[in-house]
């Protein structure tokens, strides 16, 4: 260990450390990555008998370990409340000693980090777009979190491994994954067949890494675009709470949040919806949208192009309420948007791309629904002009 890192720490237990020698010692143990130095610091400083140490009482670390506490708990959100639990008295200087350093260090490090400009608009804050976010598990245990520079995920042979080729495990044996996309993010994936499913934000899909039997069978919560690679002789099934798709081979997109009507738009080829536990069922052809709700499936013609804007970048608000479009924008912008139940009630249609801010989103809708917006941090608060 270095002399010079000794000195700096009996500098810094002392209480005499300089902001530059304190982020001195922070830089070292954090380049080297050697934790136990920082621990036989500790240890020696409470075996010391030397007269440094009898000038260093238990009362004046934990004076400066309430100190530092204070001045973080100034500058980071409140912690959880924990419950409390009593410490020997022979290791108090111990704990106080390490929670000096983790925390003064933490102080030290937001208090000389370069100010990043705050979002404003003239709603107050703002928020900006999603973008590339998701966490691959699998059945084994595995746990993924993936790239932000990479768009989707394919499955090739015996491996996982982004678009470009760089692969994220192998798969030797047949494992289900589950893809979470979070709010504000999305997410593509090519199965083992060669089908395509992107992702949009707060979906949740299962899937096998290797399809075998008589089906294909995934599961959605969300929403996600299909392009299904056509085998007869195995349909490809979408299971969205109680609604299934069968398919051969076909395009179609299926929005299925909790608490939220289920929706299935055909883009290509035929589709079979059905809800085995009520009955229901209905075959969609191009251009139909089958809305699953109280049991029963309604259909209606539509431009089905509409309704995957989303994968275009686009949000395309086609006869909806204000109350369905705030939903789109608190999944999108990973935002709370309250506003009051007497809200209007009519129909929207709107088109606007998505990696706009979200004050730029809000304009137009306050222009046409005569509405105010305050922007406090991810809250988004709505009254009637």
């Amino acid at each position: 260990m270095e002399q010079n890192i000794k000195q700096l720490f009996d500098k810094y237990v002392a209480g005499s450390a300089s902001k530059a020698e304190i982020q001195q010692l922070y830089d070292y143990f954090e380049t080297t990555g050697n934790s136990h130095e920082l621990d036989k610091l500790i240890e020696n400083y409470l075996q010391s008998e030397n007269e440094h140490t009898s000038k260093i009482t238990d009362d004046k670390v934990i004076q400066l370990v309430n100190n530092t506490w204070a001045n973080v708990q100034a500058a980071m959100p409140p912690p959880q409340e924990q419950k409390r639990k009593t410490i020997p008295l022979k290791w108090i200087a111990a704990v106080a000693a390490m929670l000096v350093i983790s925390m003064t260090i933490t102080f030290v490090l937001l208090n000389n980090k370069t100010d990043e400009p705050q979002l404003t608009s003239i709603y107050g804050g703002d928020a900006m777009p999603g973008s590339n976010k998701a966490t691959l598990t699998l059945s084994n245990g595995k746990r993924y979190e993936l790239k932000s520079s990479k768009s989707g995920v394919n499955i090739e042979g015996n491996s996982i491994a982004y678009e470009d080729g760089e692969t994220i495990t192998a798969t030797d044996e047949v494992l289900q994954a589950t893809i979470q996309v979070p709010n504000g993010g999305v997410y593509s994936i090519k199965l083992a067949d060669g089908t395509r499913v992107q992702l949009n934000s707060g979906s949740t899909f299962s899937y096998p890494t290797q399809f075998k039997g008589a089906e294909r069978l995934v599961q959605l919560t969300g929403e996600g675009y299909f392009e299904v690679s056509h085998n007869p002789n195995m349909p490809f099934m979408v299971k969205s709470g109680p609604q299934m798709v069968t398919v051969l081979g076909t395009h179609f997109n299926v929005q299925a949040y909790d608490n939220e009507p289920i929706e299935t738009t055909l883009l290509e080829g035929k589709v079979l919806v059905q809800a085995p536990t009520s009955k229901g069922s209905a075959i969609l052809s191009p251009n139909q949208l089958a809305r699953f709700t109280n049991g029963k499936f309604n259909l209606k013609n539509v431009n089905a192009k509409d309704y995957i804007g989303w994968t275009k970048n686009l949000f395309v608000f086609n006869d909806l309420t204000l109350g369905q479009i705030f939903k789109h924008l608190e999944r999108w912008y990973d935002v709370d948007i309250d506003y009051p139940a007497s809200i209007s009630g009519e129909l929207f249609m709107m088109e606007i791309p998505k990696n706009r801010k979200l004050s730029e989103i809000l304009e137009p809708i306050s222009d046409l629904a005569e509405l105010s917006f305050k922007i406090q941090g991810r809250r988004i608060t709505v009254t009637k002009r």
